[in-house]
Formats: structure tokens, C-alpha cells, sequence
């Protein structure tokens, strides 16, 4: 395979987290797969944007990947620019028809080692729109990259079409790979973060899981060891992995208030979403106050970082302990405390974290102590490059986290939405929604209050 005479790389730590998820999902690969559409209102010449996929595929060096084993480890390198031929375009019926091809799409695996790292497809709707899906591999590309690389699909799409001017280029992924390869190799810089997220997560203690469920997985595991002292249940079960997407929206006038509130105070909607869902996890939880989320960064520092593709974002230990005391401010305030930590230690590998945490609580392979995996996705543009857009999602139908929770702003209706892709043999759907009305409720109190407690907030919920 490396006889293409290219340099060869190996997986870069965010990819090496991708790839590590299948070790705890042995018959359901494809939970290592992004699948995404974007639906249009103006009419697609299909011919037009195959062409500027093919440019997408010179400008955006990720398109480029491929992955070969070697030793038994994942290598990569970038190809030469290639072209793509016709594209599969489906005249859906309804959106029933569409979400059944499409989902059934995003749960057929792409394989990778034998070439495959994407699937494209155009699609028209029986209201006369047209889409664009792509499932792409995720060790190709993040979601931060998938929305960098549809903003730049359709900016070379209006070139082609329409004589616009073609978009600034792309920041390149390989010159990402031997940065990233260039850090980990150095190992002061790995001792040096191993000593500040010792302090970090030992500064208070072990941390407590504290399930969406309530208490019950937590003492189940206790009961099945014999073991009061257990502070993490075992959370993976690589065989019964199936997932469901649960979504809601909040009403306008909530939404309203909640990013208003944010611009006014000068408070981050991730912060106060993650707020809201804490204290409804304390409520259901004996009151404990101590709270750890697994966040999701993008770890795009530049512009250039930002328009680029590739895989680069990277979990992020996000633990923020909370006195009855503190106000939903104060609160407030340690949540953006606890997150300009993290985003301090950013480049420290999930993987060796999650070493360090086994080695200092004597976890299993099979622990963890966070609640969920969370992400803000910055989706606030109405229109990609003048296109008024709708941004649609397929689920994987298997997940190998027992929650991923992701919330967003709808750009067309300014509406907060938050969806829960959740592990069904640990998480039902009466639990999630349960999590979402009291994410609702600890908003309204605490916007309406500001300075209430945390005590008094919790027993108004």
C-alpha cells in the first residue's frame, strides 16, 4: 500500500479516540461515521455540483485520505486529487421516505480499508427543495469540518454557476497531522499536562456518576460488586449498543430569553445549556452538586483552522463542582471557569486522560464516571453563502457513549434545541425526556432569577 510513494502517517489522538470507540462496538461499525444533509430552497444543477465536488476534492486534502494497516495499526497518507462520476440523485416522496433511505444510508458502514472514506447523494423533496447528504468517515472529518466543507461546496458551486468569486483556500490537514504527530512526540509536553489534570480531577475527590437515570445504574453496579464504594459504573456493552435520537425544541419565548440572556450578561450559550442540564441531574440525583461532562472541542484556534477539514476535535473533561450557596450566576460563573480550563489543556490526548483516570481510581476498561458527551454546535448562519438552508441530521441507530447530548440555536426560527442520542439498554426515551423538560425548567426558574440559589432553584424544579 505505501508502494504509492507518499508520505505515511499515523493516526493523530482525536483520530485514535475514533478508532478506539470500536473496540467497544465489535459488530456496528458505523458508529465511526458522520452522515449529514444540507436541503436547499433554490433549485441544484446535480451536474454542476458533482463538478465542484471534484474541485472540493483538490481544495479539501481530507477528501484525499486513505488508510491502510500496517503492524496492525492504522496508517494514513493523502492521495492525488481524484474525480468522482455520477451521483445517486433520489425524488423523495415525503420526509417519512427520505429519513428511511437516508437513516437506512448512515447505518451501512463505510469501509475505510478498501477505499471507501465518504457516500455522496442528491436528493430532491415533494415540496420542491433540494439536498445534498454526504456520510463520511470520521476519522476524514469532524462535524466542525463537515460544516467548513458544505460552506465551501456550495461557495465553489455559485463560482461554477454562477460566476461568484471562488472562495479563499482551504487550510490543509496534513500540515494539522504533522503539527499534532510534533506535539505528542515531544513527551514534556505530555508529562507536563499529566501533572495538571492529576491536580484537576483530584482536587475535589473522585468524581461521582451521576446518572440520567437517577441513581439506579450506579447502585445496580455497587450491588452486582459487592462494593458500596463504587463511584462508576461499567457503561459499555459492545454487543447491545442500540441508540436512539430523541429531539426537542423549546418555544420561542423561552428561546428568546435564553439568548438574550446570554447576550446581556456576556455568558456563553454552552455554559448555561450545560447549567440547565446539571441541575436537573442534581435534582434526580440525592442533590449532589458535583457535576462531570465529557465536552466535545472543536480545537480550531484560527480562521484558517476553522475553514479547514480533517478530524481534529477531541473530548474534554469538564467537571464543575457547585455549593448550595452559589447563585445560578455564581454558578454560571464556575461553569465559564471550568471551561476555560479545559480549553487551556485542550491538546493533552483524551486517551492518556482517560489512562491517567484508571490508573489514579482503579477503573476498568468499561468505567466512567462522566454523564454524558455534550457539544454546542455553532450552527448560527441562515444561509450558507446566501442559501437559506436546512440542517439535517440521520441517526446511527448504535452509539457506543450512553449519552451524547448536543444542543443548538435553529437558524431559522431562533429556537434552542437540544438532542440526545442515547443508549436505550441504559437510557430510555421517558429518561431523556425527563432530562429535556428539566433542562426547561431549571431555565425558566434561573433566567427569571438570577440571583436564586442553587438550593432554592433546585426545590422549585
Amino acid at each position: 500500500m505505501n508502494s504509492v510513494n507518499k508520505p505515511v502517517y499515523p493516526l493523530i489522538p482525536p483520530q485514535e479516540m475514533i478508532q478506539f470507540m470500536l473496540k467497544y462496538s465489535f459488530f456496528h461499525k458505523q458508529v465511526t461515521q458522520i452522515p449529514d444533509s444540507i436541503i436547499v430552497s433554490q433549485k441544484i444543477d446535480f451536474d454542476v455540483m458533482t463538478e465542484a465536488f471534484n474541485i472540493e476534492i483538490e481544495r479539501n486534502d481530507c477528501l484525499r485520505l486513505a488508510f491502510f494497516k500496517q503492524n496492525g495499526k492504522i496508517m494514513q497518507y493523502f492521495r492525488d486529487p481524484y474525480r468522482i462520476g455520477s451521483v445517486p440523485v433520489y425524488n423523495f416522496k415525503s420526509d417519512e421516505e427520505r429519513e428511511k433511505v437516508l437513516t437506512a444510508d448512515a447505518q451501512k458502514p463505510i469501509k475505510m480499508l478498501k477505499g471507501e472514506i465518504f457516500r455522496l447523494k442528491y436528493f430532491t423533496t415533494y415540496d420542491g427543495r433540494y439536498g445534498v447528504y454526504i456520510n463520511i468517515h470520521h476519522l476524514v472529518m469532524d462535524n466542525a469540518a463537515v460544516f467548513a466543507f458544505f460552506n465551501d461546496l456550495f461557495a465553489v458551486y455559485d463560482h461554477l454557476k454562477n460566476g461568484k468569486p471562488m472562495p479563499k483556500p482551504l487550510g490543509s490537514y496534513e500540515d494539522r497531522i504533522k503539527r499534532e504527530l510534533a506535539y505528542v512526540e515531544d513527551k514534556s509536553n505530555l508529562e507536563k499536562e499529566k501533572a495538571a489534570y492529576t491536580e484537576y480531577i483530584t482536587r475535589n475527590g473522585e468524581p461521582l456518576y451521576l446518572g440520567v437515570e437517577g441513581p439506579k445504574l450506579l447502585e445496580a453496579e455497587r450491588k452486582k460488586k459487592k462494593d458500596p464504594s463504587i463511584n462508576a459504573p461499567s457503561l459499555f456493552d459492545p454487543i447491545h449498543d442500540k441508540a436512539e435520537l430523541t429531539k426537542t425544541t423549546f418555544s420561542p419565548e423561552l428561546s428568546e430569553k435564553f439568548f438574550a440572556f446570554c447576550e446581556n450578561n456576556n455568558v456563553s450559550p454552552e455554559c448555561l445549556v450545560q447549567l440547565a442540564l446539571r441541575m436537573h441531574l442534581s435534582k434526580i440525583n440525592n442533590g449532589h452538586l458535583d457535576t462531570y461532562f465529557i465536552c466535545l472541542c472543536t480545537r480550531r484556534r484560527t480562521l484558517v483552522e476553522k475553514r479547514s477539514g480533517g478530524t481534529v476535535t477531541a473530548p474534554l473533561p469538564w467537571r464543575v463542582h457547585l455549593e448550595e450557596d452559589d447563585t445560578f450566576m455564581s454558578a454560571l460563573d464556575k461553569m465559564a471557569d471550568a471551561q476555560v480550563w479545559a480549553f487551556r489543556h485542550m491538546d493533552y490526548p483524551y486517551l492518556e486522560y482517560r489512562d491517567l483516570q484508571r490508573e489514579l481510581f482503579n477503573y476498568s476498561a468499561a468505567a466512567g464516571s462522566s454523564t454524558m458527551m455534550f457539544s454546542w454546535m455553532p450552527i448560527n448562519e441562515k444561509s450558507i453563502n446566501g442559501w437559506e438552508y436546512e440542517y439535517v441530521g440521520y441517526g446511527l441507530g448504535r452509539y457506543i457513549m450512553v449519552l451524547y447530548t448536543f444542543a443548538m440555536k435553529d437558524a431559522h426560527t431562533g429556537c434552542l434545541k437540544i438532542s440526545c442520542l442515547h443508549r436505550t439498554k441504559f437510557v430510555s426515551v421517558e429518561d431523556i425526556k425527563a432530562l429535556q423538560n428539566g433542562t426547561k425548567r431549571a431555565l425558566e426558574i434561573g433566567l427569571e432569577n438570577p440571583n436564586i440559589s442553587v438550593k432554592e432553584l433546585l426545590e422549585k424544579m
